[in-house]
């Protein structure tokens, strides 16, 4: 059993493109929260950069132990989490290029074909194989990086609807006609 192409692609490249998603967007955009109760752009930047280092210990403590037991993870009850979301949005990315690098070389490394078959049990999801356990964490990392689309996107609808009543203000104001 091996990691299926696909996957290790994915895992491989998905996350280079927040970049694209948040590269012409002012730093206001990054950290103001839309939604009071739902995380900002950088706050979702800094749960994928900490949670990979979440993941690789998983990883690792699977290839240590036979079938470890693992709770889902929360950042609100980890302290590492608010050290992340304080770093800018620049180091966070440089981070988590790093450390997705490392985390590839982890599963690239793996001696042998065996090893992949190595579990842990996910209180919510049951038992997975090392394979089930990094598409678990590409499918999770798409979850957010969908939300970093969306959250992008809705910025700049609310600064265009801005844009426009200040103009439809200002036609209004000087009597601008067509």
């Amino acid at each position: 059993m091996k990691i299926h192409e696909q996957t290790l692609n994915r895992l491989q490249n998905q996350h280079k493109i927040i970049r694209h998603y948040i590269d012409d967007l002012p730093p206001q955009a990054l950290y103001k929260r839309i939604n009071e109760s739902k995380w900002s752009i950088h706050e979702n930047i800094a749960h994928l950069a900490r949670y990979q280092y979440i993941f690789y210990g998983r990883l690792a403590q699977m290839l240590a132990e036979s079938d470890p037991h693992f709770e889902p993870y929360s950042a609100e009850n980890d302290t590492e989490f608010r050290f992340f979301i304080s770093k800018s949005t620049g180091p966070l990315l440089h981070d988590l290029y790093r450390m997705r690098q490392d985390l590839v070389n982890l599963i690239a490394e793996l001696p042998d074909e065996g090893q992949y078959s190595r579990t842990g049990t996910h209180s919510k999801y049951g038992k997975m194989n090392i394979c089930q356990w990094v598409e678990f964490f590409v499918l999770h990392e798409s979850n957010h990086l969908f939300k970093i689309f969306k959250l992008s996107a809705k910025f700049w609808q609310i600064n265009s609807n801005n844009v426009d009543d200040a103009f439809k203000d200002f036609e209004l104001e000087h009597n601008v006609t067509d």
